[in-house]
């Protein structure tokens, strides 16, 4: 747990620029006033609204810092160690506790999101809070005081994160199970209590989720999630391997995100742990059922709304449920190993190893700090470097972060020019990049280049018509395209340089986008002005 601590704590330390979901979430936190955080959000975002108000208060009392706004997303990633904890104490027996508490502190994106301006942090803190609480109460005893305790837990964290509403059913419906099965009529009276401030509670939550959500951001949603809709009905084959599939990439790496906001735990031999994991649950069936139930039924839950399209089950937006699923692990590992056969005991440390070693490398492989379109020291360096009348082209993807950090840093408007997104009109880039012909000095600053070939066609063009003369790049740890930052200064004034090559006239030509992606691709903060 103090590793874990520390893991996080490295990372919020690290101070990395905000990425650009952050930054499309930033920006209303900034920008609205409290009661204007409780109103549908701008740019695509949706948050719980306890969420945004914590977030409000800490931006009233330290400022807009990257520290002030990352440090509730740290105290629920902090809080999720302890919680993580009492419930694993109460779940497993021996080593297994001590094996899913290490598992949980050294998770990938457990420590990625205690520094991350989003409500995933919250929405692992939240779950566990009212599994924590569901377990200690089956524990110490059903009382009237306690009934209400619970309710109260409950009822408190799904104003600070969606999915926990998935969390009560889950749960909720577990307990009640439970309950009727021991034939406990006072018991059940004060589940029913508990359930009901859960239930009005919950409704009360969903109510005002399905009126702030505007339709074309439905719309949004439905298009980039659309893979985490099970398909139902199956038609195909693969259809029939959708779940295995997603459950495998929780303990790999998901397609959908750039580097760490995937949210899978990236281990080596993942469907070795699938493999585990659902022997746990059977092991978890067969000693506490109870347990199971608390485990397996939220699953169910977020699983059941996938498959009628209401929430995906893929990616960031299920790191609530992979505490359990590493529960199920731990619980999976001491039951194969009680009951491992005599003739494969040679083979013990080769399980052993396949357990204890994908998590090792994982963590080891992505210590902090992680490096996501790191993009203030771009700026610095420009503010730093700028001579009287630079000129400044922002990719537009690179907007919100320069509309963000050009103010810190000193920079004005004056002499800036937004990119816009051109999905369907590449050569538009290079018509916008003309404006700047015959300047002496001209710097193209870009980030989230979500076209590998879009930023490299930029790139070719201005180095066909003009010269290099500065460069700043900062990497992401991954070192892939889309999370570095770049900033380039270039010389556009030499008219050998510039007869070169005309918007009209330049190739290679890179193949136009059209269509749904053409749209959804510039919905939201993207397709914002920096200024």
């Amino acid at each position: 747990m103090l590793l874990g601590a520390a893991l996080r704590v490295w990372q919020y330390l690290a101070n990395s620029s905000l990425w650009i979901d952050e930054l499309a979430l930033a920006r209303n936190l900034v920008e609205r006033s409290f009661v204007g955080l409780l109103e549908p959000l701008d740019y695509a975002q949706v948050a719980p609204p306890g969420f945004l108000l914590v977030e409000k208060i800490a931006i009233a009392t330290f400022g807009t810092s990257e520290y002030s706004l990352r440090a509730f997303p740290l105290f629920c990633g902090l809080c999720s160690l302890v919680l993580f904890w009492i419930a694993a104490e109460r779940i497993l027996r021996g080593w297994a506790a001590t094996f899913a508490v290490a598992l949980f502190s050294l998770g990938i994106p457990f420590i990625y999101f205690s520094a991350q301006v989003k409500q995933y942090s919250s929405d692992i803190a939240a779950a566990l809070c009212v599994l924590a609480a569901t377990l200690d109460v089956r524990q110490r005893g059903f009382t009237a005081r306690r009934a209400w305790g619970l309710g109260a837990v409950g009822a408190v964290a799904v104003w600070f994160s969606q999915p926990a509403v998935f969390v009560l059913a889950g749960i909720g419906g577990g307990l009640l199970a439970i309950t009727l099965l021991e034939r406990d009529r006072i018991a059940l009276r004060r589940v029913l209590v508990t359930g009901a401030l859960w239930g009005a509670s919950a409704a009360a939550v969903v109510l005002r989720v399905t009126g702030a959500i505007p339709d074309l951001d439905r719309q949004y949603f439905a298009w980039f999630w659309a893979d985490g809709f099970m398909p139902m009905p199956p038609r195909r084959l693969l259809d029939l391997l959708w779940l295995p599939g997603k459950l495998t990439w929780a303990f790999g790496a998901f397609e959908l995100g750039l580097g760490r906001t995937h949210g899978g735990l990236n281990y080596r031999w993942s469907p070795v742990f699938v493999v585990v994991m659902v022997c746990g649950f059977w092991a978890l069936w067969r000693q506490r059922r109870d347990a199971a139930l608390f485990l397996l039924l939220p699953v169910i839950v977020t699983i059941a709304l996938s498959a009628v399209s209401v929430y995906p089950f893929t990616a960031r937006v299920i790191a609530f449920l992979i505490p359990s699923f590493l529960l199920a692990t731990a619980a999976g590992a001491q039951f194969l190993l009680a009951h491992w056969p005599q003739r494969l005991q040679p083979f013990v440390a080769v399980f052993l190893a396949l357990l204890g070693g994908p998590p090792l490398y994982a963590a080891a492989t992505a210590l902090p700090p992680s490096w996501l379109q790191h993009f203030r020291p771009v700026v610095e360096y420009v503010a730093a470097h700028r001579a009287p009348g630079d000129r400044i082209y922002v990719y537009y993807g690179a907007n919100p972060a320069f509309g963000f950090y050009a103010p810190r840093a000193g920079l004005t408007a004056e002499g800036v020019q937004s990119g816009r997104c051109l999905p369907a009109d590449p050569r538009g880039h290079l018509r916008d990049l003309d404006r700047l012909r015959g300047s002496p000095r001209v710097w193209v600053l870009a980030t989230h280049t979500l076209r590998a070939a879009e930023w490299d066609l930029i790139v070719g063009y201005l180095d066909r018509i003009g010269r290099r003369i500065d460069s700043i790049t900062v990497a992401g740890s991954r070192k892939a395209a889309i999370e570095e930052a770049y900033g380039y200064l270039y010389d556009l004034s030499d008219p050998g340089r510039l007869a070169a090559a005309s918007a009209e006239t330049y190739e290679p030509i890179i193949e136009p986008v059209t269509g749904a992606v053409a749209f959804w691709v510039c919905y939201g903060v993207i397709g914002q002005p920096a200024y």
